[in-house]
């Protein structure tokens, strides 16, 4: 029986009322988020600026890239409607505190990801460019994927894409994205350019150096976050065949310390079950995962051995079909 059906027959087993006392927001945990994000990035910035030495400035640029990619998954918690009970106040963050410092148009990837959730696995998936395995079929060219973006590919498709056609990489159908009260697309980049207008006379002010926005905000954004994010969804999603099931895309990984700082902050290690039960905040996510091993004695999805490990696995099966 694939294992995301397993699942779903098993979660009619867990206390129900458990479930919903998982699935409301703490205020609390969504500020400590908040204020632990920024306060690393800025950290990291700041011991950077003070040791001025090329080997502190790659460190940083690593660490910065890494909580960008955490910026990224507290954007999804907004998009999930977990940051805040208010479901104003939980996109105005999700959006201006999250997504537009990171170039991330909030609502219209929202419904992108919405529409990922219903139809992961699939090819018409607006996520499926980003663990097919077409034009990664072998051990060579998957690493120069990979290689490609720590290069910068991500950052520099996106700016192709709205100097070219006037919309992001991955598009949608209808400008505004299915929902009136929300911004245009046109809207939403004007709201990016603000916050780097902000974040950009913030750091020049804070360094009194032109160049710390470049060195120390785009570059971990265009190479490190970039990096981490995608790196994370291929290994989660990607199947030895194009044609398997999409239930067989979905896995929770077994990440340790630096695999969790770096590639899957937020707990989306645990991505199988988020895709179950999407409206459990991340931070009760291992409280979800143990409801299933006391209440009914198993954990039904899927878990691989890492992120690392994981991709090691995969290069091999490549080489063996090669």
């Amino acid at each position: 029986m694939p294992a995301i059906i397993a699942a779903a027959m098993a979660s009619d087993g867990i206390d129900r009322e458990s479930l919903q006392s998982l699935s409301v927001p703490s205020t609390l945990r969504s500020v400590c988020d908040l204020i632990l994000v920024w306060s690393v990035i800025f950290g990291a910035a700041a011991v950077a600026l003070s040791v001025d030495r090329w080997y502190v400035y790659m460190l940083a640029i690593v660490v910065i890239g890494g909580r960008q990619n955490a910026l990224a998954t507290l954007a999804h918690e907004g998009w999930h409607g977990l940051l805040f009970p208010s479901r104003q106040l939980n996109h105005r963050v999700g959006a201006w505190l999250y997504a537009y410092p990171i170039g991330i148009l909030y609502y219209h990837d929202r419904n992108r990801h919405l529409r990922h959730h219903r139809e992961v696995g699939h090819d018409y998936d607006p996520d499926w460019i980003n663990y097919t395995t077409k034009r990664r079929q072998s051990p060579g060219r998957m690493i120069w994927y990979l290689s490609s973006l720590l290069l910068g590919r991500l950052f520099f498709s996106t700016l192709v894409s709205f100097a070219f056609r006037g919309r992001p990489r991955i598009s949608q159908k209808t400008d505004r994205d299915g929902f009136e009260d929300h911004p245009a697309v046109t809207g939403e980049l004007f709201r990016f350019l603000v916050c780097q207008a902000v974040l950009f006379g913030a750091i020049t002010l804070a360094s009194q150096r032109w160049w710390s926005y470049p060195l120390l905000w785009l570059l971990p954004l265009a190479t490190f976050a970039g990096f981490f994010a995608n790196f994370r969804a291929f290994i989660e999603h990607v199947a030895k065949r194009e044609d398997a099931a999409p239930e067989d895309r979905l896995r929770d990984i077994e990440a340790g310390p630096i695999e969790r700082f770096l590639i899957a902050p937020s707990h989306f290690n645990y991505h199988a079950l988020h895709h179950a039960h999407p409206f459990v905040p991340h931070y009760n996510l291992i409280r979800t995962k143990e409801l299933y091993l006391e209440q009914l004695g198993f954990y039904p999805f899927t878990v691989r051995h890492g992120y690392t490990r994981a991709l090691y696995a995969h290069l091999k099966e490549l080489r063996l079909r090669t």
